[in-house]
């Protein structure tokens, strides 16, 4: 236990020493430090208490707190050091990890709360207790606090629950027949109103104080990456309205936006997932410029609510191919490093050779119309490339197994438990990544130590086997 205490010691120090002069900064710094409507709360409270430069001392701090706690829980279920020591040191290990404890963004507090609701799961699936289950939900809320993608956890914990129903239930001996998967059945809606009732009470908390802190003005994100989305997707014409505004957001989404869908459909399908990313987030912000100026709204809660319905009609007539963007965004967050990929860098560079100038080119890819785009791909990244796709199957496999269990009442050894829940966590996080913004790897990052918990168990589950 001393030896994970330590290695987590050495890491804060570690990030502490090495902090550049000031917090690193990128443009949705800007809505964290004033508090702009389109961000949730969270991670804004984080950084009144602290300071812009405060935070970037706390956060490493925080994260190697709850990787101490995530390694004790390890330790006081499993009896291994070693597995604790893989698991800390994996969840640390990435060096852009080590950027978000540095950075105003919310990734490294987030991650802070994941290895905490980690740690939580891991003493959950060995020894469950609803008092416990409620701490996890308020966890779990509080992630939802800091970063939207904590609403992906809402179903895991009803999955640990049922997955944990044969623990819950009386032996037989001890019951009348039938009477133990009754109180099996009891338990779990118990367990199920612990997981669920705090985790709303959290987040209507913050929605009760929302309006008060804007002013009345309480925004999100969701209007704008639903606009850009409906822009990227071919669906039927719109149905004739007298409203001028919608008439006028109809006309952006199925004409102005077409020559991208146009340019896009004509790419190689892993060019096309590279220029997706850069397009929808054009979309989200100066390629929507005109239409967001067509809502004849002075505020941008107004603007996004306008803008996001418009997305959404287009959305439900092309339900299919709003799926199918899901799933490009869903490939392209387990992608490292696309564009040095040399297959992607060469079919990358031959595209933009007879295609350019594209379309919104300055806005979408930040450049100037005369600059030369020109990648070189890396051999390493390919071989990063299959180490990633195998990880994917992996946790994919483990996350099915936890669900086909839970519904099916087959009982899983509890570090399998713990290697299935972790992967469902992971993967319901991308799902909600890909269904509502564009498939950045920084995503799959941020739950990185999701990822190092459900392969490490993964592994001990099939070694415990063995032996």
């Amino acid at each position: 236990m001393a030896g994970v205490f330590a290695l987590c010691a050495a890491y804060a120090v570690y990030c502490l020493v090495t902090n550049p002069a000031g917090p690193i900064t990128t443009p949705d710094s800007f809505h964290y430090l004033n508090m702009t409507p389109i961000v949730p709360l969270g991670y804004p409270w984080f950084l009144k208490v602290t300071g812009a430069r405060g935070a970037i001392f706390a956060q490493p701090v925080i994260f190697a707190a709850a990787l101490a706690f995530l390694g004790r829980e390890i330790v006081r279920a499993t009896r291994s050091v070693w597995l604790a020591v893989a698991v800390v040191a994996g969840s640390m290990i990435v060096p852009q990890i080590r950027e978000y404890h540095a950075s105003i963004l919310s990734e490294s507090l987030f991650l802070s709360l994941l290895v905490v609701f980690l740690a939580l799961m891991v003493r959950f699936m060995h020894r469950p207790t609803w008092r416990l289950m409620v701490v996890i939900a308020v966890t779990v809320g509080a992630s939802a606090l800091v970063r939207r993608t904590g609403f992906a956890s809402v179903p895991v914990m009803l999955v640990m629950a049922l997955l944990q129903r044969h623990q819950l239930s009386r032996p037989a001996h001890e019951s009348p027949v039938g009477a133990g998967a009754r109180r099996s059945f009891g338990e779990v809606g118990l367990f199920s109103v612990a997981a669920l009732a705090p985790f709303a009470f959290v987040i209507g908390i913050e929605g009760a104080i929302a309006p008060v802190v804007h002013a009345g003005a309480a925004s999100s994100l969701m209007g704008r990456h639903v606009f850009a989305k409906a822009a990227l997707i071919e669906a039927a014409a719109a149905t004739a309205t007298d409203d001028p505004v919608r008439v006028a957001l109809d006309g952006e989404l199925e004409q102005t936006f077409a020559p991208i869908r146009q340019m896009l459909a004509r790419a190689p399908y892993h060019v096309r997932a590279v220029l997706t990313i850069y397009y929808e987030t054009c979309l989200q912000g100066g390629c929507a410029d005109k239409a967001r100026a067509s809502t004849r709204e002075e505020s941008e809660a107004r603007q996004t609510e306008v803008m996001g319905s418009a997305g959404f009609a287009r959305i439900r007539r092309a339900p299919l191919n709003f799926l199918k963007l899901t799933w490009l965004h869903y490939g392209s967050l387990w992608t490292v490093n696309r564009l040095r990929h040399p297959d992607t860098a060469a079919d990358l560079n031959a595209f933009l050779a007879t295609h350019r100038p594209l379309p919104y080119e300055e806005l979408a890819l930040s450049l100037g119309p005369d600059r030369t785009l020109e990648f070189s791909g890396s051999p390493m990244v390919r071989y990063a490339q299959y180490a990633i796709r195998a990880i994917a199957v992996l946790t994919a496999v483990l996350a099915l197994t936890g669900v086909i269990s839970a519904l099916s009442g087959i009982r899983l050894v509890p570090p399998l438990g713990v290697a299935a829940v972790a992967a469902l966590s992971v993967h319901a996080g991308l799902l909600l990544t890909a269904l509502l913004a564009a498939g950045f790897t920084r995503f799959l990052l941020g739950l990185w130590p999701g990822i190092v918990v459900a392969c490490a168990f993964g592994v001990w589950a099939k070694l415990k086997v063995k032996s």
